[in-house]
């Protein structure tokens, strides 16, 4: 069970920091070419912009008033319309190639850190998708990932251009009239102060926000996947009660989140209004003395008006960058979570095996607390078939999974034709062993293409081959267009004894060395399980296999049968062996013979 449930909320390891956006900005360095491009066309928009207020001065000043050296020159305001017209048609275009640049760079980006979360998650081991809801997985590949698009295709690149957009503004205010710049600036300190506040007050509203929307969409997943029994024990009503709870949480922190960020835009446009207004207040006397032009006036006003939209941006962009801030975290702390199943330094490849298998004193924990198998030892010859037997939650399934590493020993060793399997690169180990488990997951595609799915270059005559063997073929020719009928996720049109035949053709398509079977033949009929047990006999056959099994009267042949219970073996041997020695085996065969013989 995941130690993190869908109502827990998830702790924050990562703290808020400029070191978060440095790295999130390496993820658009491949794309150089479309960064300096889209950097160039918004500095050019930027310059064209800023030109406007300074020909209205002139205008004003040179054209229209009386005094000017240009005043009523028809000539020269049809130049300046026409120019005029020129540069919005220029500005318009390259704000259009602007977007299209931008947009393109961002979701590049997105895409490479998609494809890296989606190829480390592949790397982890079981235990970390044990810990966790599959809902809380899957939207730190899905959603955080989308809320980080807006921010790469034009927030990030916006903040340089709005930086540069306030150094130019700067220099012209300070140009056209230092003291009036120093006034206006005056009312900038209290504005700081206040942003300061409500930037670590959205921070923690984004956070928590962030946490409660993860809470919601792990329970809505966990829903969908067990809808059956959902609708079997008709738990509709207090399904929808525990979403309306988790629905009023999200809506609590959001509206919350929402007042505080929007809060700060008023708070802008309230201190611009103000240096406006000194700035008018000043102005009044300097023009009536001559010292101050209504042009000037009107330009300097104009930038200052400007001014503040780059602040203002500043404040939209943290406010999205607070609401990604937390998306980032968890999207970063899954990449940086390491895979504690994985290649030794100096692993090697895992030689052609015979499939001699020997397991050394190993102790096994899940938690690191309480221990699950303690100094089991064991060997099994090439060939051999060594089944596992005993109560449920003994730690079958368990001894089996070390042996392919899905989980590494506490202590002890596991070998194969005496090679430590934590010695050897994984890849090369899964190779030659193959797995079947209980759970039969079958993805939505072709019949073909799910028995090729462990070993992609086989042909379809292969595909086909092995399903005879597993005497698959009978209920897939019966299908609408046999193997390539299309299957949805998880096979919901097979029945579960198909889906497992299938299953079952899957790996032995890829003909391993030694094979593991962990319970799969119990959701297979009678009738079914016979011709499974038949082809076994030739599959089986020079095989090394583990085979964990439900029906007891299918390891009856098995050449080592061992009785897992308290922590260890408590049992070895044949199944003659065993049934005279009247212990654990023998107990477990005459319970399942009495239920069969009361039916």
């Amino acid at each position: 069970m995941a130690r993190n449930r869908y109502s827990d909320d998830e702790k924050d390891t990562v703290k808020i920091s400029t070191s978060l956006l440095k790295r999130l900005f390496k993820y658009m360095l491949p794309y150089n070419k479309l960064f300096l491009g889209g950097i160039c066309l918004l500095v050019v928009n930027v310059l064209i912009s800023l030109l406007w207020p300074l020909i209205t001065q002139w205008i004003i000043d040179d054209v229209l008033a009386p005094e000017g050296s240009f005043y009523n020159n028809t000539a020269v305001m049809l130049t300046v319309v026409i120019s005029a017209g020129v540069m919005l048609i220029l500005n318009v275009f390259l704000s259009s190639l602007r977007v299209r640049t931008i947009s393109k760079l961002g979701h590049n980006s997105i895409n490479d850190i998609r494809n890296e979360i989606f190829a480390h998650l592949q790397t982890l081991s079981f235990k970390f998708f044990d810990d966790r809801p599959a809902g809380k997985i899957l939207v730190r590949v899905t959603s955080y990932i989308d809320g980080l698009a807006g921010l790469l295709s034009s927030s990030l690149i916006q903040l340089f251009v709005d930086f540069f957009t306030l150094v130019c503004i700067i220099v012209i205010l300070v140009s056209l009239n230092w003291r009036l710049f120093l006034l206006s600036f005056s009312v900038l300190l209290p504005l700081i102060i206040f942003i300061m506040f409500m930037r670590l007050l959205i921070a923690k509203f984004a956070r928590l926000l962030r946490t409660k929307a993860s809470n919601r969409t792990a329970y809505i997943h966990e829903n969908i996947m067990g809808v059956t029994i959902t609708q079997a024990f008709n738990r509709k009503d207090e399904n929808l009660s525990e979403l309306d709870r988790l629905d009023g949480e999200v809506n609590n922190v959001y509206f919350k989140q929402h007042l505080s960020a929007t809060s700060i835009i008023p708070a802008v446009d309230i201190f611009s209004a103000i240096s406006i207004i000194l700035v008018y207040y000043v102005s009044i006397g300097n023009i009536e003395q001559g010292t101050m032009t209504l042009g000037a006036l009107t330009a300097f006003c104009a930038y200052l008006t400007r001014f503040w939209q780059p602040i203002s941006s500043f404040m939209l962009i943290f406010n999205q960058f607070s609401e990604a801030t937390g998306n980032i975290e968890k999207v970063f702390e899954t990449m940086d979570t390491p895979a504690d199943i994985k290649d030794a330094p100096d692993a090697y490849p895992l030689p052609q095996i015979s499939g001699c298998v020997e397991y050394k004193n190993v102790t096994f924990s899940y938690d690191g607390s309480e221990n699950i198998l303690e100094n089991v030892s064991f060997s099994v010859a090439p060939g051999e078939m060594a089944a596992f037997v005993g109560p449920t939650g003994a730690g079958k399934t368990t001894v089996v999974n070390l042996l392919s590493r899905f989980y590494d020993v506490s202590a002890g060793s596991v070998l194969i034709d005496g090679h430590n399997v934590k010695d050897v690169t994984l890849s090369s180990l899964r190779t030659q062993v193959g797995v079947m488990m209980q759970d039969s997951f079958i993805f939505s595609g072709t019949v073909i293409d799910n028995i090729r799915y462990g070993r992609p270059e086989a042909t379809d005559e292969e595909c086909i081959l092995a399903a005879e063997k597993v005497y698959a073929a009978d209920f897939i020719k019966k299908l609408p267009n046999g193997y390539y009928t299309h299957l949805d996720e998880r096979g919901t049109s097979l029945s579960s004894g198909e889906r497992q035949l299938l299953s079952f053709a899957r790996v032995i398509l890829t003909d391993p060395k030694i094979l593991i079977l962990d319970e799969a033949t119990s959701n297979i009929d009678t009738q079914t399980e016979l011709l499974v047990q038949k082809a076994l006999k030739e599959v089986l056959s020079g095989r090394t296999s583990f085979v964990i099994a439900h029906r007891l009267s299918t390891i009856k042949n098995a050449d080592k049968i061992m009785c897992i219970c308290n922590k260890g073996i408590a049992e070895e041997g044949t199944h003659e062996e065993l049934m005279k020695k009247k212990g654990i085996y023998y107990e477990l065969n005459m319970s399942q013979y009495n239920a069969l013989s009361n039916k």
